[in-house]
């Protein structure tokens, strides 16, 4: 009985996550992509319909706003939520870029927060958007206030995927590179998960030294030379320690 239910629900799933990468879909499309009988799928779809998670218009199902309501209430309760909110907009107004926060969720480097400056380049990133965390400059800052141990068992399980010819995919340069974040204090990357870009980032620490997130400003590349980088990391950094105090008296 159980592994039927585990079962049933890794299907439903899979369903709402093909219907979310793509917008909307068929019965037979869908039924097609997830190598599943259309009955099962139409089933499925009707009980998902029933929940209010998925809505049909003419043949085509697509996943509702519900997803929406129950991101944004788990994002409310986490306590660096609350603490970042009015530092991350003005990190935006100082540098004028994209700025973020970010947290680590099963083993991925999750957008918490967006706030856009007046000069930032839309990147299409929204609260939820999840990406590998040694691919991006937060992902590296939080990955730098990890024991190796657990750095380790990350590249085992999911391994270095390049996502552009940027990407470090080395270990060893990794590690090189997390040592290097610990030192100054802030991670960079350039153009590693989106080409053009460069992004700067400081972790969040309590005040126990756990890693509870990351702040990140990013921009293109042709407008952040070497001196704009350092002021920027500078920004990035005094947010991050004033997150911490106000971590740390949420």
């Amino acid at each position: 009985m159980t592994n039927i239910s585990n079962k049933s629900v890794q299907r439903a799933f899979k369903l709402v996550d093909e219907l979310s990468e793509n917008g909307s879909g068929r019965v037979s499309d869908l039924a097609e992509r997830l190598d599943m009988p259309v009955s099962t799928v139409h089933d499925y779809l009707q009980s998902l319909v029933a929940t209010g998670y998925v809505t049909m218009e003419g043949k085509e199902y697509r996943t509702t706003t519900r997803f929406l309501e129950i991101g944004n209430r788990q994002r409310h309760r986490l306590e660096i939520f609350k603490a970042v909110r009015d530092e991350l907009e003005t990190v935006a107004e100082e540098t004028s870029e994209h700025a973020t926060l970010l947290i680590e969720e099963d083993d991925q480097a999750v957008i918490l927060a967006v706030q856009e400056g007046p000069d930032a380049i839309n990147l299409f990133a929204y609260p939820g958007a999840r990406m590998p965390l040694h691919a991006v400059a937060p992902g590296k800052a939080m990955l730098a206030h990890m024991p190796d141990d657990r750095v380790n068992e990350l590249i085992d399980r999911h391994g270095l995927v390049e996502v552009t010819p940027r990407t470090i995919t080395d270990p060893d340069v990794l590690f090189e590179q997390l040592e290097q974040i610990r030192t100054q204090g802030y991670a960079v990357d350039e153009g590693e998960r989106i080409a053009g870009m460069v992004c700067i980032a400081a972790p969040v620490l309590d005040k126990n030294e756990r890693i509870r997130g990351a702040i990140c400003v990013c921009g293109p590349q042709s407008r952040i030379d070497e001196e704009r980088r350092n002021e920027i990391a500078d920004v990035v950094k005094r947010a991050a320690n004033v997150t911490q105090v106000n971590l740390d008296y949420v």
